[in-house]
């Protein structure tokens, strides 16, 4: 961003009044103007320079910072800075006295100082203007002070406003409704239409529809890569998809029947050769010279600056962890020192750096609570259980240096910063008024808004993710000895994914190819004719017949077996946003007869032979060798089956580091790479992308133990980062984990949707897992009341999810790109002229 200085000597073309007290008010304004024009040059020219400086590399905290130390502008905290005089610096111009002049006004001084904060630089520019009254002896001078502080700084990320945003969305577009939470929850009053906004979904890199997702998007839906299908191959036909969208208004607001009722509508690609706002579905976004629908961002920007920090004790940078995909030490302490958020209420438990939880009474401590509140900076992992009567309460942001377990009602407003994993064992549910039977969305009983943001460094992961596939047999333990899920299968993709941008070019679809030729040496045969006496044959009755066993199924018995039918268990929720529930259940047994095959008698057959009546002669040709014997000599073609290679689009270069995910610590890392094939027409990597076991037909399966493995360890480039699912540093056995998860999920009403009210953001991964099995807990249906923001997003709700967008979050949640700077004006301060 720049700050405007065109027009600034208009800023001194001032009527003057024959009034004296006009005269001096207006003296007075053309001073503060023209002072306030000075600073922003000041503070556009030094931005300039910067960005000129870094020759088309990416702007930084750091290098913003390592240049205005080389300018002469060192940090200066504190009430007493060191002020650089910069007036000889800025061209202005002269009179015939060498005084400096803007326009009419004369410019004494221009003093600047900076002070750096944990993810912003500061400057501070002081401009001293008087005007030209005693010069010309016509009025008495006025002189001014103009003091602006301006903000260097990463720019906010601008992907907030989406209620679902990843690098690539797939299985959870299956039977998923997209809306806004106040549209939801606005009461059974008839609603106006037009009343309120769309809800925004993302998908930068690309999308994939299965046939059967019978989904809805209450608003827009933009593409920055391809559309594909189950098959991988490009959407050209959405009218004919079980995807729907939204009816709009010409200012991008939901149309709704007189009832308040949603109207659904095909989505219809934008013309993109000439977009126009407020359409329901753009495809290739991020291609467009000029977004005119609003901003897609291109990349999700760690929450925790990835820019190696700053030592704390002196101030200067820590380059060394910079964009290793880490959150280092100095990187934490950096982002979150201007944190002064608090949290109280529920149960609080902090487990310290270095204890470890492995016992099931040690974890039932955790839950029941060992400690009062957390402050602005909590080092530890820390267990938060809400209770409808001691509800969670946040004010502000509050860090985290470690995992996070997370359950029940919440209150309040605020932002948890988690630097390890977060967990969301149950239901996350805003402790909300209530109307009668209507809920209050967001207005707490003690009239105070709830609004939960939660970021993660490393991922956030919602249910159960050691579910085995169908509930069968041992919880999965990352190995290729265990079972498999959902949360391994997805785990699968991604790294994919992943790996995909490590690779120069990408193996094509398998080919026949020559090779060579060869000679080929054969010997010629000729045809001889000859003549052969072949029997004629008729089959006759001897006369004589044999006993043959007789065999039929007999009942030898009875066996009871169980009756079932299946049960429809209605949704709590009206339509068309509630979805009925079905399970089988035993409803008796019945009798079945045990038969068994038995022989029970015989019987005779006649006997029949073939019989020779006659001959018949038969001339036949037979290949023989010349004599002398002869050969030819021939060249042939040689083929092999190979992948040819293309040029891979999405290559990030030598000095990309791949960040894989993996179960546990020292566990497989599964990518699924070995099916499959590059279509260099489409762009696209073609295949199936369901994986239901650890197969090594469809799996590269990596060792984090192997420092020689290719794939985590590759020869001349970076190491690969691995984010695990399972609680960091092993703090607390995953099986453990899985007990409390467990234990939360059984006590909840089934028959409800697994909630989440917040906003949830990560660089790396959301993953959550909610079967259709009451028994455990859970109906199969998931629903969010924020937003889902995260690189690699993988939910699976088999009977439905709803995700309900909640524009709060854009208040609660900071997140910064540090790739991209911006120059603002945060104010000006009024003093007296010294």
């Amino acid at each position: 961003m720049t700050v405007a200085t065109s027009g600034a000597a208009a800023f001194l073309g001032l009527a003057v009044n024959a009034s004296e007290g006009n005269m001096s008010r207006a003296d007075r304004f053309g001073t503060t103007r023209a002072g306030r024009s000075v600073n922003k040059l000041l503070a556009e020219n030094l931005w300039s320079s910067y960005q000129r400086n870094l020759g088309g590399a990416d702007p930084s905290v750091a290098s913003l910072r390592a240049y205005l130390d080389a300018q002469g502008f060192p940090h200066s905290p504190g009430p007493d800075p060191a002020r650089v005089e910069v007036l000889g610096r800025l061209g202005l111009a002269q009179d015939a006295a060498g005084h400096r002049v803007f326009g009419n006004v004369q410019i004494d001084s221009v003093l600047v100082h900076r002070v750096d904060e944990a993810r912003a630089t500061r400057l501070i520019v002081t401009t001293l203007p008087r005007t030209r009254r005693g010069i010309e002896r016509s009025h008495a001078d006025v002189a001014t002070q103009e003091t602006d502080v301006f903000a260097l700084e990463p720019a906010r990320w601008d992907g907030l406003d989406y209620t679902l945003l990843a690098n690539n969305i797939n299985c959870i577009m299956c039977h998923t409704h997209v809306d806004d939470a106040r549209r939801i929850y606005a009461g059974t009053a008839m609603l106006d239409a037009g009343e309120f906004q769309r809800a925004r979904v993302g998908s930068i890199e690309s999308f994939q529809f299965r046939e059967d997702p019978d989904s809805t998007i209450a608003g827009t839906l933009y593409l920055g890569g391809p559309a594909i299908d189950a098959d991988g191959r490009p959407i050209t036909d959405w009218a004919h998809l079980p995807l729907k969208g939204a009816a709009l208004d010409g200012s991008g607001r939901l149309i709704e029947d007189g009832y308040g009722g949603l109207v659904e509508t095909d989505l219809v690609p934008a013309d993109m050769a000439s977009p126009i706002p407020y359409q329901n579905l753009y495809v290739d976004y991020l291609a467009q010279a000029s977004q005119v629908d609003g901003t897609l961002p291109d990349r999700f920007p760690p929450p925790f600056r990835d820019d190696g920090g700053f030592d704390p004790a002196t101030g200067t940078p820590t380059p060394a962890g910079a964009d290793n995909r880490i959150v280092d030490d100095n990187e934490f302490a950096g982002t979150v020192a201007s944190y002064n958020g608090t949290l109280s209420g529920g149960a609080i438990s902090v487990i310290a750096p270095g204890d470890r939880i492995t016992t099931d009474a040690a974890a039932r401590a955790l839950v029941a609570g060992t400690d009062t509140g957390l402050g602005a900076v909590t080092e530890g992992n820390v267990v938060l259980t809400g209770t409808d009567s001691r509800p969670i309460r946040i004010n502000g942001d509050v860090a985290i240096d470690g995992d996070l377990i997370i359950s029940g009602p919440i209150e309040g407003t605020g932002s948890l910063w988690v630097r390890g994993n977060i967990y969301v064992r149950g239901d996350l549910e805003y402790a909300d008024m209530m109307s009668g039977s209507d809920r209050q969305f967001g207005i707490s009983p003690r009239g105070v808004s709830n609004a939960l943001a939660m970021t993660a460094g490393g991922n956030v992961v919602i249910g159960d993710p050691f579910r085995p596939q169908w509930g069968e047999g041992a919880a999965v333990d990352g190995t290729p000895s265990g079972t498999w899920n959902f949360t391994l299968e997805q785990t699968a993709v991604f790294n994919r994914r992943e790996w995909i941008k490590t690779q120069p070019t990408l193996p094509g679809q398998l080919v026949s190819v020559q090779v060579g030729t060869r000679d080929v040496q054969r010997e010629l045969f000729q045809s001889v004719p000859r003549t052969e006496q072949r029997p004629v044959t008729e089959r006759r009755d001897t006369g004589r017949t044999r006993e043959v066993p007789v065999f039929a199924n007999v009942q030898i018995g009875t066996r009871e077996e169980p009756v079932y039918e299946t049960v429809t268990i209605p949704s709590t929720r009206p339509a068309p946003y509630g979805t009925p529930t079905y399970e089988r259940r035993q409803v008796g047994t019945r009798s079945v007869p045990i038969m068994e095959r038995q022989q029970t008698g015989t019987r005779r057959e006649a006997i029949f032979e073939d019989v020779v009546t006659g001959y018949t002669e038969v001339v036949v040709t037979e290949q023989v060798p010349y004599s002398p014997r002869r050969f030819e000599t021939t060249t042939e073609p040689v083929f092999e089956m190979q992948r040819p290679q293309h040029p891979n689009p999405e290559y990030r270069g030598p000095n990309f580091i791949p960040r894989y995910y993996a179960l546990g610590e020292g566990d497989p890392v599964p990518v699924q790479n070995v099916e499959g094939y590059f279509d260099p027409a489409t762009q696209l990597w073609l295949t199936d992308e369901r994986v239901d076991a650890w197969d090594a037909s469809k799996l590269t399966i990596a060792d984090p133990n192997d420092p020689a493995d290719p794939t985590l360890f590759p020869a001349g480039r970076p190491a690969a980062v691995i984010e695990t699912l399972e609680p960091t540093g092993g703090w607390m056995d995953s099986d453990i984990l899985r007990g409390l998860i467990t234990e939360a999920l059984e006590a909840r009403d089934p028959n409800r949707p697994l909630t989440v009210d917040a906003t949830i953001y990560s660089s790396n991964s959301v993953f959550g897992l909610v079967p259709n099995s009451p028994s455990e807990g859970t109906n199969g249906a998931f629903r969010v009341e924020g937003s889902i923001l995260a690189a690699d997003v993988g939910l699976l709700g088999p009977a439905g999810t709803e995700l309900l967008y909640d524009p709060r979050s854009q208040s609660v949640l900071d997140i910064r790109d540090e790739s991209k700077m911006s120059l603002t004006l945060q104010g000006s301060v009024p003093a007296p002229r010294p």
